[in-house]
């Protein structure tokens, strides 16, 4: 799905680095910028927009301000310098929470979580049993110079070494700078389940459980201690008793 956004910022030079990440992220669409917040309410009581970029601290009216105005907001990612703001975006429901300078990185994982919102918004109101293409789950995860799109229903399972996150994929293998809680804020927790420290499977992947692992596919993944009771509640099975 594409996502319609604008940037609301009165620093030039951060509208400069949000437009060019969003220029390279796939299915998001920038509609317009603003460095002037009235002219921005103008915009959006006459566009329809999914997702904000806005900058808190501005001039005249900052960004919490102007999201009171707002009648029906869109979804709101917060760019801002400061920390002091965090607690009170998240009270505003806000998607994400980006301190500046921000990275492409970080910027495709507030990305991922609206697109998620957004698909979780409109599967309410589709019916589930005729699936196509267009309502695919997708994510899109950077692998150094690169950025790939991944449908969720794709991934097998994900392996965490270190810094870094593999995705394994039914034709290929992904490696990102993640950490679990990031991978938890783009995937859906219906559809995935955390198996060991290190390793998160998709439920609708699994061949066979046995006492201490699981099998998809040709692989086999350790079940932590730890992991185990939420296994064995998942699946009703007795392989714990």
């Amino acid at each position: 799905m594409i996502v319609d956004c604008v940037i609301i910022d009165d620093e030039p030079s951060a509208i400069e680095v949000l437009a060019g990440f969003a220029d390279r992220t796939p299915n998001l669409s920038l509609l317009s910028s603003f460095r002037d917040p009235i002219q921005a309410l103008s915009f959006l009581r006459d566009n329809k927009v999914d997702l904000i970029f806005l900058d808190i601290n501005m001039p005249e009216l900052n960004g919490m301000e102007l999201l009171k105005v707002l009648i029906h907001p869109p979804l709101i990612i917060f760019t801002t310098a400061y920390t002091e703001y965090a607690i009170e975006s998240y009270e505003k429901n806000a998607v994400d929470y980006l301190l500046k300078p921000v990275t492409f990185e970080r910027f495709l994982i507030a990305v991922n979580k609206a697109q998620s919102r957004l698909i979780n918004k409109n599967s309410k109101v589709i019916d589930t049993s005729q699936t196509s293409s267009a309502n695919e789950e997708i994510i899109y995860l950077k692998s150094g110079p690169k950025t790939h799109r991944i449908v969720l229903n794709d991934i097998r399972y994900l392996e965490k070494d270190g810094h870094y996150i593999t995705f394994y994929l039914s034709d290929k293998k992904v490696v990102a700078r993640l950490s679990m809680k990031d991978v938890f804020e783009v995937i859906s927790k219906a559809k995935f389940i955390q198996v060991h420290k290190s390793y998160i499977v998709s439920i609708a992947h699994i061949k066979i459980i046995e006492r201490h692992q699981i099998k998809i596919e040709e692989s086999f993944i350790p079940i932590g201690k730890t992991y185990r009771k939420s296994v064995h509640e998942l699946f009703k099975s007795d392989f714990y008793n």
